[in-house]
């Protein structure tokens, strides 16, 4: 069948992030992990884009529909949004190399805050499976889980403000490249909270993974990434995902390049 708005948002998802991929896993095979795991996470979660852009296509285009396909594209979607919180993270962990990252306690408190990022990220993926083909009768408990996904997610991003305000107090202490680091960071943030946000009011714009039926919420119906309106998930996902890798990217490639 032809592709609809979504499928041909997920063709310009794989040919955004086929580069992006390719130059992260360069940088991480480059520095073998030295400059902490931020090139490492990013390239995962373009991976994951590229897949669930992959598995859309392949659904929309299959001569019969197949429901496990657009079951694994829809699980993908919010599941990758993990990978991105985690890459702002090791972002972090970059900037403050030689000066804060090196502090025992610092350092307990990002792992933290990645452990509670993969508890949201399996209350996403069950959430997913739940209530779908693979186990229908469990769709209640499918919406409760991936709900509190989001909820994880949301406290997560909270967590990353509160600790990129902590490690800016060290800025005066910083090299200038990490320093400018730290302040391309800083301006993905704001990208990322809208998309997180989205992801909330996805969460409850329907009982269904599958988007049916929508909330009564007028507000929230619109939200959905299946069967909302698709400029709200254009603008509101995936743009907002775009200028955050965007700016991780020139961040940590041109802001942060040692200038001698």
């Amino acid at each position: 069948m032809p592709l609809d708005e979504r499928g041909k948002i997920a063709a310009a998802q794989l040919a955004f992030y086929a580069p992006v991929a390719g130059l992260t896993l360069y940088l991480v095979f480059r520095y073998a992990l030295r400059r902490d795991a931020g090139w490492l996470f990013l390239a995962l979660f373009s991976l994951t884009r590229i897949a669930g852009g992959a598995v859309l296509l392949a659904a929309q285009l299959a001569a019969q529909a197949d429901p496990n396909l657009f079951l694994a594209a829809y699980i993908l979607d919010p599941a990758g949004l993990s990978l991105l919180l985690l890459s702002t993270l090791g972002f972090l962990g970059m900037a403050g190399q030689h000066t804060y990252s090196e502090i025992p306690r610092v350092t307990v408190i990002f792992r933290i805050f990645g452990l509670i990022t993969l508890v949201g990220l399996g209350l996403t993926i069950a959430g997913g499976i739940l209530g779908s083909p693979v186990s229908p009768n469990t769709g209640n408990a499918g919406w409760i889980l991936r709900r509190a996904g989001a909820c994880v997610y949301a406290a997560v991003y909270l967590l990353l403000i509160l600790a990129f305000f902590g490690t800016f107090s060290y800025r005066w202490h910083l090299r200038s490249y990490r320093r400018n680091l730290l302040w391309g960071i800083g301006i993905a943030l704001p990208f990322l909270g809208v998309r997180i946000a989205y992801g909330i009011m996805a969460a409850w714009s329907s009982p269904s993974i599958f988007g049916v039926p929508l909330s009564s919420d007028p507000v929230l119906s619109k939200m959905n990434p299946v069967t909302g309106d698709w400029i709200f998930y254009l603008v509101l996902g995936k743009l907002m995902e775009f200028l955050t890798v965007v700016m991780f990217m020139i961040a940590s490639t041109i802001m942060a390049q040692r200038r001698h």
